[in-house]
C-alpha cells in the first residue's frame, strides 16, 4: 500500500494524456454548435433587418431602401398590385454567414424571404 502512494506521488501527472485528447474533440465540438448558433441568430437578424427596411418602403414610398447591415447580400425585390387596390411587396435576401472556425462549413449562406403590404 505504500510502495502504491509513493510511485503516485512520483508521477503526479498520470492521466495527462488522455485528458489532454479528449479536449480536442470537445473544443471541435463546441466550435461548430457555435457556428450553428451564430448561423441562427445571423438568419434571425437578416430577417429582422429585411423586414425593416421593406416596411419603411411601404411606408415612406422609397424604391432603394437602406440596410441596417451592409455586407455580402444579395436581395431581389418584387411587386405585384392586389385586386381593389394597394400593393404586395415580397423580397427575398441571402447573405453569407461570417465563418469563426476553419472546421466550419465555408460558404454557408442563409435566406430570408419577407412581405409586405402597402395599402
Amino acid at each position: 500500500m505504500e510502495q502504491l502512494v509513493n510511485d503516485e506521488l512520483d508521477h503526479p501527472e498520470s492521466g495527462s494524456i488522455e485528458a489532454g485528447l479528449t479536449i480536442i474533440p470537445t473544443t471541435a465540438f463546441f466550435l461548430l454548435a457555435l457556428q450553428l448558433v451564430i448561423a441562427g441568430s445571423f438568419q434571425l437578424i437578416e430577417t429582422i433587418d429585411l423586414q425593416s427596411a421593406l416596411t419603411r418602403t411601404a411606408l415612406f414610398g422609397s424604391e432603394g431602401s437602406e440596410f441596417v447591415f451592409e455586407h455580402s447580400r444579395i436581395v431581389q425585390q418584387q411587386s405585384s398590385e392586389i385586386p381593389g387596390g394597394g400593393e404586395l411587396l415580397i423580397a427575398n435576401s441571402t447573405a453569407k454567414v461570417p465563418v469563426i472556425s476553419a472546421l466550419a462549413p465555408q460558404g454557408a449562406d442563409v435566406s430570408s424571404r419577407v412581405i409586405v403590404v402597402r395599402e
